[in-house]
């Protein structure tokens, strides 16, 4: 009304702007007590299955223990392609982030040695911190993952080779390296012109952290060890695993192109139905089985263990072992957390389970027996008892890495057959020699 008091809000409305009222300050307040950014704690791995399965255990960790434990998990995931030497490069230089970083137990004594992964024995002891089953490891899990005593990483993966092979094609997977020659001959179309397959056999060719490891297993089944008074790289044993190699892939038991071989490229010729064998990580299990990534193969491959070597006691096998490992930036602000969140993630029977039901290998015993885990990835049933026989891991010195190339550099010459394989492992111990002596081992 003009000139007069001011139109009163009718009664109703000013109960309803008081409910809105009321109703605004409790989102305000639950928004200031629920809603306030919680700390983050960055994981950086390597995309593929790993990458997948850890994931998995971001998301349930986010959506189901954010909360409780205060604070959140960002993944970050990686190519694959030089992802170690990213690794190494990032934790040498020294910055706060990412907090965990996924790498390879071969790296482990370097990085204690460096002091460039965090040292996590006194939490790991800590029952608050690491409320879990010490006893559930695989034994040598945890080797891989201690360095004099001390602990500088958690195993997430566990892997080794398997012999995949064509169920459909070969009834009895043949148990020494021997044999596997004979059934890989049988199925080239070189030598059987009613063989199925193109190729018998395919294995790691390309200079990479996985050609050593393969070949190391021929080298030990046949009684080489790392060395006597110094480097045995040019033993006999050494000579007889390498002499294996140089004649299938000589006599065209392999793709002519073997030399480019790495995980993807026996992934394919597993998938296309090239090759009827194979020598692989088991981490390519879970694709070969899966229907839409392997739809000509996917009910075809099984596995067995890694061929051998007769010997008077019986067959001597070498299953090379190493861990996908997460070690703590030791220059993160968030240390604790991260370990928190790692040993869940590695140790837990829900954060284990997670990441094997996605793919992954944790090197926990219960979960590799567990009936839900084994109907999904019955390669575990070799798997295990494979590991527990007859796996080794690689040497533990802060050098090895060094090492471990020179004698990459010269086994990849020879499998392109641009070495006498003699000279290559002669030359390659030499060198292995002269460099850890310059390094005070000798």
């Amino acid at each position: 009304m003009i000139g007069g008091s001011p139109t009163q809000k009718p009664k109703e409305e000013v109960v309803f702007m008081k409910k809105w009222f009321i109703v605004l300050v409790l989102v305000a307040s639950v928004l200031f007590i629920y809603g306030k950014s919680l700390p983050v704690v960055t994981l950086f791995c390597r995309a593929g299955p790993e990458g997948a399965a850890h994931r998995a255990q971001v998301e349930y960790w986010n959506t189901h223990l954010a909360r409780k434990y205060g604070f959140k998990v960002k993944i970050i995931e990686a190519s694959r392609a030089d992802y170690y030497t990213y690794v190494n490069n990032t934790l040498l230089a020294g910055g706060k982030t990412p907090d965990i970083l996924e790498s390879y137990s071969g790296f482990l004594a370097l990085y204690a040695k460096s002091k460039i992964a965090y040292d996590l024995t006194d939490w790991y002891m800590d029952d608050k911190l690491f409320p879990y089953d010490r006893s559930d490891w695989i034994d040598i899990a945890m080797k891989l993952v201690t360095y004099k005593g001390r602990i500088y990483a958690l195993p997430t993966d566990t892997n080794t080779y398997l012999l995949f092979y064509r169920k459909d094609l070969i009834p009895n997977p043949p148990k020494t390296w021997d044999e596997l020659y004979e059934v890989a001959k049988k199925f080239t179309k070189k030598y059987n012109k009613n063989s199925p397959t193109m190729y018998g056999i395919a294995f790691y060719g390309r200079k990479s952290e996985s050609l050593p490891m393969f070949w190391y297993q021929i080298f030990r089944s046949y009684g080489g060890t790392w060395w006597y008074d110094k480097p045995a790289f040019d033993s006999e044993p050494a000579m007889k695993a390498i002499n294996w190699v140089v004649k299938v892939i000589k006599e065209g038991l392999v793709p002519p192109d073997i030399s480019t071989y790495e995980y993807m490229e026996i992934l394919g010729a597993l998938q296309t139905g090239q090759i009827a064998l194979a020598v692989q990580w088991d981490a390519a299990y879970p694709t070969l089985r899966d229907k839409k990534s392997s739809p000509l193969v996917w009910n075809k491959i099984g596995v067995a263990m890694i061929p051998g070597v007769k010997t008077p006691e019986g067959i001597r096998r070498a299953h090379s072992a190493h861990d996908q490992m997460l070690v703590i930036n030791p220059r993160s602000e968030h240390k604790k957390e991260a370990f928190i969140f790692m040993a869940w993630a590695t140790a837990s029977p829900i954060g284990a389970k997670i990441y094997a039901m996605n793919g992954g290998s944790p090197p926990r015993k219960s979960i590799l027996s567990d009936p839900e885990v084994l109907e999904k990835f019955p390669r575990f049933k070799v798997k295990l008892p494979g590991l527990n026989m007859w796996g080794y891991a690689e040497p533990q010195l802060p050098d090895y890495p060094e090492m471990k190339d020179i004698l990459n550099t010269y086994l990849a010459k020879v499998w392109a057959l641009e070495m006498d394989p003699e000279e290559a492992l002669k030359r390659a111990n030499q060198e292995i020699y002269e460099f850890l002596k310059s390094k005070g081992y000798y």
